[in-house]
């Protein structure tokens, strides 16, 4: 997975609990790993799927573009038609071919990801600035992400920020949550929690969990906004609602701890075990501490060493330090 904040000089801040920098690594992706892909149509009023992709081929067929977008998703999901991405590939095309906005850009994600048409970051920046051209939010949003990280054009922090501001004004959580990351970590200008804090705020209000988990940390750790743990509790249980897994971790840390709440480890246990579930590298690792020393659980060494190596495969030197003295002591 390619980590946008991997390539940067995190802060290295610590708490004494989790570190921006560990945090960083199992967070933060400006590599649109998180591809908004076609969901299946939403049938209004329970109508049968196959009614629905009858009715936009009718409509499409007779030139309406928002019709051929909808058959386009029909195809892509297999919803009410055999699934193929050619024919959702030709059905897009159709309604591109009139600058229909969502079409441009999902054209874009198809150039981005691969699907049904050779990857080609270049060709899906072509896309996706048409549809900015059209202030698609997600198409404004993408070339924020493609500049910063100069996938597909030139490498440019201006730029970036500037297309990602275009995407906030018109509400786009990720672009919000993303202004947030870049005023934390100073890029594109400089650094200010204060400011990130507020991109966090407005992100976690249109319900971005990892948005709600920034906002958390800092909440609990008082970077940029009053420290107030009990508060920042609650925000992490909203964030991992939303299953976002260093929220898991960080809800781990603070039962394992008692920071903000009465220590309790089945409770660490439990919130590491569901993180260590989702990936989340320091998860993984604390898992791991729990099921060696036998705190919140039963001990239990092979386990331990397979969360460890779970870790180590990220590249976590604590996981690797545990391995090595387990293998010692053999």
């Amino acid at each position: 997975m390619l980590d946008y904040a991997r390539n940067m000089i995190f802060p290295m801040v610590r708490t004494g609990f989790i570190s921006l920098a560990l945090l960083a690594g199992s967070c933060i992706s400006f590599a649109l790993d998180d591809y908004e892909g076609f969901e299946e149509i939403d049938c209004e009023e329970a109508r049968d799927i196959a009614q629905v992709a009858a009715e936009s081929r009718q409509a499409a067929e007779a030139g309406d573009a928002a019709a051929q977008y909808q058959l386009a998703r029909c195809y892509f999901t297999g919803s009410g038609v055999p699934q193929s991405a050619s024919q959702g590939l030709a059905w897009l095309r159709k309604a591109a071919a009139q600058n229909y906005g969502d079409a441009l850009c999902h054209l874009g994600e198809c150039y981005y990801q691969g699907t049904g048409v050779e990857k080609d970051e270049v060709e899906a920046c072509r896309w996706w600035v048409r549809a900015a051209a059209q202030k698609h939010p997600g198409a404004m949003y993408r070339m924020g992400v493609c500049n910063l990280k100069g996938n597909g054009v030139r490498k440019s922090h201006f730029l970036g920020i500037t297309w990602l501001q275009r995407a906030a004004e018109a509400n786009h959580p990720k672009a919000i949550f993303a202004l947030g990351y870049c005023r934390m970590n100073g890029i594109g200008g400089d650094k200010d929690f204060h400011q990130a804090v507020d991109y966090f705020r407005k992100a976690a209000d249109h319900g971005h969990a990892d948005a709600t988990f920034w906002l958390a940390f800092c909440t609990l750790h008082g970077l940029g906004t009053e420290k107030n743990p009990a508060q920042a509790i609650g925000l992490l249980e909203r964030a991992a609602d939303g299953l976002s897994a260093p929220a898991m971790a960080q809800l781990g840390r603070c039962y394992e701890t008692g920071h903000g709440v009465e220590a309790d480890a089945d409770k660490a246990f439990d919130w590491y075990w569901s993180g260590a579930r989702m990936g989340n590298t320091e998860s993984c690792y604390r898992l791991g501490l729990m099921l060696l020393e036998g705190r919140g659980c039963k001990p239990n060494r092979e386990k331990a060493a397979k969360w460890f190596r779970e870790a180590a495969k990220e590249n976590h030197a604590g996981a690797q330090r545990k391995l090595d003295e387990m293998n010692q002591t053999l």
